[in-house]
């Protein structure tokens, strides 16, 4: 017999599977006993959480004779639990994705009229439904809103803001919340016992952690690591996950804390020579920090974390010589260093420069940084314009330059700041030119382009553009041909 994947070998087959959406479970449920079933649903929440997986269990459970009976559940013996076990033509899923167009929803209004073979319930189940076009959902709108009696249509998306607000007025929304790790942890351990294999509870708990809520990721991640030996190891699963090890976390993390400077440097070039990627890196340390302030505010942190006994006893005393305001300023400054390293060009420098910040740092506000924010907030407008604090020339291109480059300070832009700082500017009656380096240009077309010219305008009241350093326009290079005369000819010096 083929191989089945463990998310598909243990996907919940009736209600009292589905762990983490009792919410919605129990609501479902009711309806169903109480014989009071809508026409539309929609499921929506992250992936993994069980959107589909309940979808099929209620379209099962709607046309299963004995569900009042079983608390709603299908019974999975009578013979339209037996017939809807496999595909059937009373249960249609359909994937939005790839039938995205219009004639996708007329076929579907046109079938919806016939009425179910086995069943009460016709059970159209929707995936990717965010995916449909417009189009689409304007001819599934009439359909949707009176449905024949025997229809029932069950929406799925992970993306729920792209669905017309016509469509979700007709539907009865259940939101799918990320699943408890503690519930993951459970749902891994009680697979691995049913697979006959043996574990550590360090090994479950991290798998259940890097699920990150999602049911789906976590049993997927769980069947992976359960090809690397019999018994898994926690040292296994990092290994598996890609992760930096604890041990290497810890040294970096106090190193950071007890501001050895020599150290700091030494730990990350240890990690970076070893394959490891810097925003993964920055990532795993924010993750370990704030382990470390879990210990120090939470009386119950070991079980919470359920970490190994040698890294809680590291977290535990890394947290006794380390301040709350510390441990918070690090978590602070991690965050937006992940931020900035998606478009840093030196990743490890920024890393590095933000690694020794927090080191230096005791997470307190001093003098220095409070005259810097006091600075900040005397140059603010206050009538929500651009900064009075520097008068702009807007005639003069470098004025208005000036002006930018402050306001840009003000609001505490680095990013833009740092684009801003390598350009030229010219102007004229009518634009304001700004010519960057190609490097800069590219990243100003890709990221930044509206967001700095909202910052201009205001300074100058012209159009903006954006050129390449040392391009010119077509009209430029034609004036240039004009002012050498009618009689220009153009000879080739390379020699035959």
């Amino acid at each position: 017999m083929n191989y089945v994947a463990l998310y598909r070998k243990y996907r919940p087959r009736t209600f009292d599977d589905v762990i983490g959406q009792d919410h919605i479970i129990n609501t479902l449920r009711n309806q169903i006993v109480k014989g009071k079933i809508s026409h539309a649903y929609l499921f929506t929440g992250t992936r993994g959480t069980g959107k589909t997986s309940t979808a099929k269990i209620f379209a099962r459970a709607v046309n299963c004779p004995e569900a009042a009976a079983h608390n709603g559940n299908p019974c999975g013996t009578c013979e339209v639990c037996k017939a809807l076990e496999n595909a059937n033509v009373d249960v249609i899923e359909m994937d939005a994705a790839s039938n995205n167009g219009v004639d996708y929803a007329r076929d579907i209004r046109e079938k919806v009229q016939f009425p179910p073979v086995c069943g009460r319930y016709k059970v159209y189940i929707i995936d990717e439904v965010h995916m449909l076009s417009t189009g689409a959902f304007n001819a599934l709108l009439k359909t949707l809103e009176e449905p024949p009696a025997h229809a029932i249509f069950i929406l799925c998306t992970t993306e729920v803001h792209k669905i017309p607000a016509t469509i979700l007025s007709r539907c009865m929304r259940f939101d799918f919340r990320l699943v408890p790790t503690s519930q993951l942890t459970k749902l891994i351990a009680d697979i691995y016992d049913k697979e006959g294999k043996s574990y550590e509870r360090a090994a479950v708990a991290a798998i259940a952690q890097a699920g990150e809520g999602s049911v789906r990721d976590c049993v997927s991640i769980a069947d992976r690591c359960m090809a690397v030996s019999d018994k898994l190891t926690y040292k296994q699963v990092t290994d598996v996950l890609g992760v930096s090890s604890r041990d290497s976390i810890a040294a970096l993390a106090q190193a950071v804390t007890e501001n050895d400077a020599a150290g700091i440097l030494q730990e990350i070039h240890l990690l970076v020579s070893q394959g490891k990627d810097v925003a993964r890196l920055a990532k795993d340390l924010s993750l370990y920090v704030r382990d470390v302030l879990t210990a120090k505010l939470c009386p119950d942190a070991e079980e919470m974390l359920c970490l190994p006994e040698s890294v809680w006893e590291k977290v535990k005393s890394l947290a006794e010589k380390t301040t709350q305001q510390k441990l918070i300023y690090a978590i602070e400054t991690l965050a937006e260093l992940e931020l900035n390293l998606r478009y840093a060009l030196s990743p490890r420098m920024l890393f590095e420069a933000a690694a020794l910040r927090i080191g230096s740092s005791s997470g307190e506000v001093d003098a220095e940084g409070l005259d810097r924010r006091l600075t900040r907030l005397e140059r603010q407008p206050h009538n929500g314009g651009t900064s009075t604090r520097y008068v702009v020339d807007k005639t003069n291109a470098q004025s208005v330059w000036l002006g930018v480059k402050y306001s840009l300070e003000e609001k505490d832009k680095p990013l833009l700041l740092g684009v801003w700082r390598d350009v030229k500017v010219d102007m004229d009656e009518q634009n304001f030119v700004v010519t960057c380096s190609k490097g800069a240009y590219l990243l100003v077309q890709a990221q930044f382009k509206e967001e700095l010219t909202k910052e201009i305008k205001p300074f100058c009241n012209k159009q903006v553009k954006f050129v390449a350093e040392n391009q010119q326009t077509e009209s430029e290079v034609d004036k240039q041909l004009r002012s050498l005369g009618d009689n220009v000819r153009f000879e080739s010096n390379v020699k035959k």
